[in-house]
């Protein structure tokens, strides 16, 4: 059945009335039940915060070492993903990748890029899809081909267009189903925001309305000429900052300058399961206000049945604040002052808190089991572990100036500082 919503203005009044409802209605910790919109109240944390053990989160942590070889060699790391008892790791350009087993053994390098058939040129996007582990490759000209783990070539298929707006990156819900974000639009009064699509469609089956928020921000409207043409076409990157993810069969938005985590789940239902209370620290419009005033919600966001894991950048607001460096390309060294955070929101409990470091300058959750340097997932797999990776040679400095576990001590003796990172698989 092709669903489009075709009124969006009114079913956002209907959904910010009922979201305004359920936040007032919302239960105190403890009280949680299924569909609660749950608050985390980042105005009332701020200035506040606790160091969080990982055994809170999690019962059980492997150090899982990957083969080095002249083969196996891992770069710079851009993502990693586990799917199906394998590690993936996208290096540099999304079009390469080394694949692992569960034990770290090298299984292969994948790169199809070419102009040959089966092939693929100017590859945007990489995802690797849930369950199975294979590996779907979006290119500029929204063609995407879908490869298995060990490279081998499985399908192919178009992402739909619409002149209206140019849908950018995409990613897999689940085996039938696509998700995208609508990157730019065309038109001066913004309509949708994302869509979703079936692998194979040529229209998209759903448009996300645009929340009310999209249309008050005038500094991210743009007019253009068209070339050989005196008309004038907008141009709106909106885009930008927004936060994409799946978790339990549905899509799940966020978009920069609102406080609401969207979701649509499989019968194409808006839901709102989570409201980022902002309060005090973003104003109502950020036009003309300085970036060091408000708090925003940065880097990915990760969802597991228990627990929702936040990056927050908090600017002026940060409790925490320390410097750090970073080297540049031309060996220089750049200081700054670094004012971003963890959070992590209990869905059981509603309990929202803010993560103190556990050790200065360095961000995470205190890994308490083998005590390892403190630990942040960077990937959530579909059937729940908690992915991060630690350099060996960051490891090998660790164990020099902390007592860890027996365990990894045994794991770290064996590490060379030129190895391959460390896999860390929190369950």
């Amino acid at each position: 059945m092709k669903i489009i919503l075709r009124y969006p203005a009114a079913l956002l009044i209907v959904l910010l009335s009922l979201l305004s409802q359920a936040c007032s209605g919302n239960k105190k910790p403890g009280e949680i039940t299924a569909g609660t919109i749950i608050t985390a109240d980042l105005e009332a944390s701020i200035g506040k915060g606790n160091i969080v053990d990982l055994s809170s989160v999690v019962s059980e942590i492997e150090y899982i070492p990957l083969e080095t070889s002249e083969t196996s060699l891992v770069g710079n790391v851009l993502n990693i993903y586990f799917e199906n008892r394998m590690f993936f790791l996208s290096m540099e350009h999304v079009k390469n990748l080394q694949i692992f087993d569960i034990k770290g053994n090298h299984i292969c390098y994948f790169n199809r890029s070419g102009r040959g058939p089966e092939e693929y040129s100017m590859a945007i996007n990489a995802d690797i899809l849930p369950g199975t582990g294979n590996i779907a490759i979006t290119q500029y000209n929204r063609n995407v081909n879908v490869y298995d783990p060990s490279g081998k070539f499985l399908n192919e298929f178009k992402i739909p267009s619409d002149n209206r707006f140019k849908v950018e990156p995409v990613i897999f819900v689940n085996d039938s189903t696509c998700a995208g974000i609508i990157f730019e639009s065309y038109r001066e009064k913004t309509e949708y925001v994302a869509v979703i699509f079936a692998p194979g469609d040529t229209v998209f089956k759903f448009h996300f309305p645009a929340p009310y928020f999209q249309t008050k921000e005038p500094d991210y409207n743009f007019r253009l000429s068209k070339p050989k043409s005196k008309t004038l076409r907008f141009f709106k990157p909106i885009g930008a900052g927004t936060i994409m993810y799946r978790y339990n069969g549905q899509a799940r938005f966020f978009f920069y300058s609102n406080d609401t985590i969207f979701s649509v789940n499989a019968d194409k239902k808006i839901e709102t399961p989570y409201v980022i209370k902002f309060g005090k620290t973003r104003p109502e419009s950020i036009v003309g206000v300085s970036p060091c005033k408000y708090a925003e919600i940065i880097g990915p966001l990760l969802e597991s049945d228990d627990f929702l894991f936040l990056y927050i950048q908090l600017y002026d607001n940060a409790h925490e604040s320390f410097e750090n460096e970073v080297m540049l390309s031309d060996g220089k060294i750049y200081r700054y002052k670094e004012t971003s955070c963890y959070a992590l929101l209990n869905k059981k409990t509603g309990y929202f808190t803010l993560l103190n470091q556990p050790e200065k300058g360095v961000l995470g959750l205190r890994e308490d089991i083998l005590n390892g340097p403190p630990f942040w997932p960077k990937y959530l797999s579909s059937t729940g572990e908690l992915v991060s990776f630690c350099s060996a040679e960051g490891l090998i400095s660790w164990a020099e100036n902390h007592k860890v576990s027996p365990k990894l001590k045994r794991i770290i003796e064996k590490l060379d500082e030129n190895d391959n990172p460390v896999m860390i698989l929190a369950k």
